[in-house]
């Protein structure tokens, strides 16, 4: 299922690219002074995209942590994303609050297992950070994790997941709880399961199809073979994080801002209904939810920012 989510990714990025330069501005105000340590392109795998940044804030204890996701589709999109204007206000509060940063790079779709290497690239960042938080002065059980539309997705897939450590493992990272304390998903889907999202809106299977095909155009995919592996029902199992969800789920703040009948396939892929299904759920299962999707009238009042809800579930 997620391999249609995938498609419908097509999505425009929720944070725009921008220069290397303008880049670099943003980062500088963030670290111009003795406050924040900055880590830049960490490996925490193998694979050519598995980098992340981490800033750390000057704390006498052990801080908070917020990883990000980027955007893009899952064949796009990088973690300089984090850093654009509209999202750069938001990181100085994370930082003045004394919690640390992270934002990762991850593969994108393939041919051979689909979107599960994106998936998981997300878990083994996290697991890497956590392993490595006496280096780094990182509260691993303080949590956060955030992401925007493939990457909403993804924070989704791994914080709905149970606990993925594999206490056996000879790799000690891959030991690392994947229980976080909250869930940002801004513009993501609720569900990885292709039959949901078409009844979402009620969209005839040939229009959906249509619409999963153009979005796996891209060099070196192999359409027909992605959509076989897609199908299969124990790759399903693995990626629809709507059927994860239970009661010991962690608090869960939700952003849709797509139209209500959508016109392209971003605007699809961030429907308001994800939003509305993702509430539903969460509701009937007592997770504390805090959910925003204004075309539909839903609105929490009780938190309704980002940092704000950061900060609640850390201090908690």
């Amino acid at each position: 299922m997620i391999l249609k989510l995938g498609k419908y990714f097509v999505f425009v990025l929720s944070f725009y690219y921008a220069s290397a330069q303008i880049d670099d501005v943003f980062i500088d105000s963030l670290i111009k002074n003795d406050d924040v340590r900055f880590f830049q392109n960490l490996e925490y795998g193998d694979s050519k995209r598995n980098k992340l940044d981490l800033l750390i804030p000057k704390s006498n204890i052990k801080t908070p942590l917020v990883v990000f996701l980027h955007g893009g589709g899952y064949k796009g999109g990088n973690k300089e994303s984090s850093y654009k204007k509209n999202n750069i206000v938001r990181v100085r509060r994370i930082l003045r609050n004394k919690i640390a940063f992270a934002t990762i790079n991850y593969s994108f779709l393939n041919n051979n297992d689909g979107l599960l290497s994106s998936l998981n690239d997300a878990k083994l960042a996290l697991q890497f950070l956590k392993y490595n938080h006496l280096n780094y002065n990182i509260d691993r059980d303080k949590v956060i994790i955030w992401g925007v539309s493939s990457g909403a997705n993804s924070v989704l897939w791994l914080g709905l997941s149970d606990d993925m450590a594999e206490d056996e493992n000879e790799n000690r990272v891959l030991r690392e709880s994947t229980n976080v304390k909250g869930i940002i998903a801004i513009n993501g889907a609720h569900s990885f399961n292709s039959e949901n999202w078409k009844k979402m809106i009620n969209m005839p299977d040939n229009m959906f199809d249509i619409m999963i095909k153009r979005f796996l155009k891209y060099p070196g995919m192999d359409v027909e073979k992605w959509l076989t592996n897609y199908k299969l029902e124990k790759y399903q199992d693995s990626i629809d994080y709507f059927n994860f969800m239970d009661s010991s789920d962690p608090a869960l703040f939700i952003g849709n801002y797509g139209e209500i009948a959508p016109k392209t396939i971003s605007s699809f892929n961030h429907h308001p209904m994800h939003a509305k299904y993702l509430k539903q759920r969460a509701d009937s299962l007592s997770i504390t939810n805090y959910v925003f999707a204004p075309q539909l009238g839903i609105k929490s009042k009780e938190v309704n920012d980002i940092v704000n809800f950061i900060l609640k579930q850390v201090s908690d």
